[in-house]
């Protein structure tokens, strides 16, 4: 079974450097066109359904490619964006401002970091591996989820631990393809972006 790993779009959000979690922020002009052009690039692939977490940025990005791929979309709560608490619509700056010391642990030992109504990263891979185990064995599927949900199902599909997730990076509209052969995952693609050259994409993770 192959895993074609997709993050949203872009968002003024993302431009803006804005914590998003679980609020629901819209794609802009710029992730719309980058949705239809990563559906072009997946519609020859033999999958069965398009997997989105339910909010709607990704929701969007999954709709928009479905268009192109002409498979059923639907929502799995578990790739739900990993809630951020009280950063939550929060500007990077004013993070940087109001909480320097967790910001510094964010940055340096994610796997460590907690504030108050909050996900873990652990949280995440949890509830991505109740994932897994429900559409294990069954055929391609496209998955279109947010940043730190692609970073930690990398790691859970590499077995890597979630202190490596500042190695990987998923830029808006990327594609990374898995392929999990029973005893062991292959990664085939990582942040995959060459279907969107002339679109411009961010320089900064995030």
């Amino acid at each position: 079974m192959k895993i074609y790993l997709v993050r949203h779009g872009e968002t003024e959000w993302n431009r803006e450097e804005v914590f998003r979690g679980r609020l629901d922020v819209p794609l802009n002009e710029n992730g719309r066109r980058q949705s239809q052009r990563t559906g072009l690039h997946l519609r020859r692939m033999p999958v069965a359904r398009i997997l989105s977490s339910p909010l709607m940025r990704a929701r969007q990005t999954a709709e928009i490619i479905a268009e192109e791929v002409l498979k059923p979309v639907q929502a799995m709560e578990e790739l739900t964006d990993m809630g951020f608490g009280t950063w939550e619509g929060l500007p990077l700056v004013e993070v940087r401002r109001r909480f320097p010391r967790e910001l510094e642990v964010w940055a340096r030992e994610p796997h460590k970091w907690r504030i108050e109504g909050a996900e873990t990263l652990q949280d995440v891979r949890k509830r991505l591996l109740r994932a897994l185990k429900g559409i294990r064995g069954e055929e391609d599927v496209i998955v279109v989820t947010h940043r730190v949900v692609c970073k930690v199902l990398a790691c859970l599909l590499l077995g890597i631990p979630n202190s490596r997730f500042w190695y990987l990076r998923f830029d808006p509209c990327s594609i990374s393809i898995f392929e999990d052969r029973g005893d062991h995952r292959v990664c085939h693609l990582l942040n995959g972006t060459s279907h969107l050259e002339d679109l411009g994409f961010p320089y900064t993770d995030f």
